[in-house]
């Protein structure tokens, strides 16, 4: 299941939004509550209070105000006595029935009664009935205290949330700018201080994401440093080298058959292949590769070449080799093509050592595939001769030049490399 991608911005708001919403509408109800009970409380003992001081007889009942006080139900109001039963009233409990249009209205009707039982006398009958204004004393509109309750926690609800935004956004500034500073990490040459922002945390956040982007940027700096500081060291030893086997050789053409031409040849073609891997490492140092020249590479003829010139690899090995091309030229950077054929090919001649390697050119398009039928090379054989570091540059140069790249292995010792020297 994929990860939810919610806002944290939007998730603290309703967060809060939702525990405030459900916080004022409990206090609203309880405060709601609490003042009808506590009215409720006063009507009761008000009317238990005139109970006990009201004398009454059956047949007679006393009006107080806008109290009845009787000793018999049937003295009641006949709307009291329709709306309650006698038989479920218990002593010294207020019953009510109202009724209103709306929660912003006043009641349209609003009954009341208790009976009270002092001692072992008979008990008696207290009710009180309110009942809508003349027109003259009725306000034209009257607010109810449940409705003030309800607009009070509305309007309460809405300054809250305000607040909510409010900080929200004084917290989302520093933040975004933290944001920004971080992404221009990302194409800065060099890791840029960060900015002074308002809140602690978010600067000792930006402090460790500059020390950790200063570390990455110092310790690429030496990677590429080494690479071309060893790159060109490498050059001098190599030309000693090339330039020793060659003197050495031209001495020696009177004695071509001398114990030192295997060990000279072994020399020899190991300085091209450091040769070979010096410039492709200096290549790869390059920070700007748009700046390489173009010209017209016949890749059918580069590729024939490449394969003859490190034959040497295949000496002493039963490897049979199939080349096969088809004319085909393209406009592209000659060392480039030619360090990304030489690491492929040189890679498939040195880790077979029996079985075939099959070169198919057709188009802008090469497929190597070498077939080792003895042993397929173990991942630290292949380590150990730099295996893994051919393909990894012939990575980054595909990647660099946008040309396609695929390489894949298979069942019994089999490694297929497909690339194209064209982009997508």
């Amino acid at each position: 299941m994929a990860a939810m991608n919610i806002s944290l911005r939007r998730y603290v708001f309703m967060s809060l939004f939702v525990l405030a919403s459900v916080m004022i509408a409990a206090f609203s109800w309880m405060s709601a509550n609490q003042f009808l009970a506590g009215m409720d409380g006063m009507m009761r003992g008000t009317m238990i209070d005139i109970a006990r001081r009201t004398p009454v007889v059956q047949g007679a009942p006393v009006s107080v105000l806008s109290y009845t006080i009787a000793a018999d139900w049937q003295d009641l109001p006949d709307t009291i006595q329709q709306q309650f039963n006698p038989k479920k009233l218990k002593p010294f409990r207020l019953y009510k029935h109202v009724e209103r249009n709306s929660i912003f209205q006043r009641p349209t009707v609003a009954e009341f009664v208790l009976m009270a039982k002092f001692d072992n006398a008979r008990p008696v009958y207290v009710t009180q009935m309110f009942k809508p204004r003349d027109g003259d004393d009725e306000p034209p509109f009257h607010m109810t205290r449940e409705a003030w309750i309800m607009i009070i926690g509305i309007v309460t609800l809405l300054l809250f949330s305000l607040l909510v935004v409010l900080m929200q956004k004084s917290v989302s500034r520093p933040v975004e700018k933290l944001r920004e500073w971080a992404a221009s990490l990302q194409n800065a040459p060099l890791p840029t201080a960060p900015p002074t922002f308002k809140y602690a945390e978010l600067n000792s956040l930006a402090a460790l994401i500059y020390q950790a982007m200063q570390s990455v940027h110092d310790s690429l700096k030496r990677e590429q440093n080494f690479v071309r500081h060893a790159s060109h060291e490498l050059r001098t030893p190599i030309a000693v080298i090339r330039s020793s086997t060659e003197l050495i050789n031209r001495v020696r053409r009177d004695a071509p058959e001398d114990k030192l031409s295997k060990p000279l040849k072994r020399i020899e073609h190991a300085s091209h292949t450091m040769e070979d891997l010096t410039e492709t490492l200096l290549w790869l140092d390059r920070q700007d590769n748009s700046s390489l020249s173009t010209s017209p590479v016949a890749l059918h003829s580069l590729v024939t070449t490449i394969s003859d010139e490190l034959a040497y690899l295949l000496q002493g090995k039963e490897v049979s080799v199939a080349v096969e091309t088809n004319e085909y030229t393209l406009e592209a950077s000659p060392i480039a093509v030619r360090i990304v054929l030489g690491n492929l090919i040189r890679n498939a001649f040195q880790h077979t050592q029996v079985g075939s390697v099959t070169i198919n050119q057709i188009g802008a398009g090469v497929e190597i595939i070498n077939r080792n039928t003895d042993k397929p090379d173990s991942k630290e054989t292949q380590t150990s001769l730099g295996f893994g570091l051919g393909l990894q540059m012939v990575s980054q140069l595909t990647a660099a030049m946008g040309w396609q790249y695929e390489y894949s292995t298979r069942d019994n010792g089999v490694h297929c490399v497909q690339i194209t020297f064209e982009g997508n």
